[in-house]
């Protein structure tokens, strides 16, 4: 008897995170199709998945529309979202959705993306729950700003409160300096440098509906261009043990990110991206999927025990899609894929 397939909706296909969690999924033996979709046709996840689609951006009135109208066509089961943007939008009209088609948006709760999505929200929050954290200031409030310029020794990191990754950033090591750093960022926060620059951790943790956190895998990195292009899978109960206690207090569900470095003092948590991070496939790998277990939990209902990770490294390398001039042109003109047409020609 031919095994029922779990319908999984990618947004963003042509974003990083999406392709690479897209990947993780490749690795899983569960029965799936994949649908994908992005706001533009020269997207090369559109060209790998059983079936794909243009949508309007996350910004536009008929987003979520036509984000329901693709799942209703497509009997969706869930939908993983590829970028910040879709998930903010995603996350609001989470219930609605699934009311309207029984498809589960992996999103936190609105709550808890508010707490994560801001780093200065985030320090304060890990201050009053009582988590070590990286002393912070922003420049509207002038006490706090003026206490931390006393207290806190040279370098700064300046950063958007709301980016990611290294966009934006700026390390202020002379203090005369620092007024310009400010004033090239609209949302800025001050924070304390953390040492050492060689104990960096990218933490992938799975927390289930009610907050409780399944499990987590460490990853010490190297970063090109905010993305860990190579990485040490780690056991370290310290690092695991944190991130997930501070997983359970946010209130975050699903798949989060949770990025820090390894202090003198002990872990230190910096940034917390909720969503499904650029080392998912590599995560899978090593026995840590999260976008399977997004899938067991969330729509098959099924138990979830803390995954058996292993540890080794990963280096990532380049990947190419060939598309054929009338596919991509077909996707232009009509928004809709007729066949899987693009071709990896090797498998490196």
């Amino acid at each position: 008897m031919k095994t029922k397939s779990t319908h999984v909706l990618i947004t963003g296909a042509g974003g990083e995170q999406a392709i690479l969690f897209w990947k993780a999924l490749r690795q899983s033996k569960m029965a799936l199709k994949i649908i994908a979709c992005d706001c533009s046709h020269m997207s090369a996840g559109l060209y790998r998945t059983e079936k794909s689609y243009t949508v309007p951006p996350a910004g536009s009135s008929d987003y979520v529309q036509k984000i329901i109208d693709i799942v209703k066509k497509e009997n969706v089961h869930i939908i993983m979202t590829g970028n910040m943007a879709e998930m903010e939008v995603l996350s609001k009209q989470a219930a609605s959705i699934e009311r309207e088609t029984g498809a589960y948006v992996v999103a936190p709760p609105p709550k808890a993306l508010d707490i994560a999505k801001d780093k200065w929200r985030l320090a304060v929050f890990l201050k009053e729950y009582g988590f070590d954290h990286p002393k912070s200031a922003i420049p509207e409030e002038k006490d706090d700003l003026e206490n931390f310029l006393k207290e806190v020794p040279l370098p700064y990191v300046v950063k958007d409160r709301f980016g990611a990754g290294s966009k934006n950033l700026s390390i202020v090591r002379e203090k005369e300096n620092l007024a310009h750093a400010l004033a090239k960022i609209k949302h800025p926060v001050l924070q304390e440098y953390l040492f050492p620059d060689d104990e960096e951790y990218t933490v992938g943790c799975f927390c289930d509906s009610d907050s409780n956190p399944v499990g987590s895998i460490a990853m010490k990195r190297r970063l090109g261009h905010g993305l860990t292009h190579k990485a040490q899978v780690v056991d370290d109960p310290r690092i695991s043990q944190y991130c997930e206690k501070v997983a359970r207090a946010i209130g975050l569900v699903g798949p989060s990110n949770l990025q820090l470095r390894l202090t003198d003092r002990g872990p230190v948590i910096f940034e917390i991206n909720p969503r499904f991070s650029s080392t998912e496939s590599a995560r899978a790998y090593y026995n840590f999927n999260m976008p399977e277990m997004c899938i067991r939990h969330f729509v098959l209902n099924e138990p979830l025990s803390r995954p058996e990770t292993t540890t080794g490294y990963f280096f990532r390398v380049f990947d190419d899609v060939f598309v054929a001039s009338e596919d991509v042109e077909n996707m232009a003109q009509t928004g809709e894929s007729v066949t899987l047409s693009g071709e990896r020609v090797d498998n490196f």
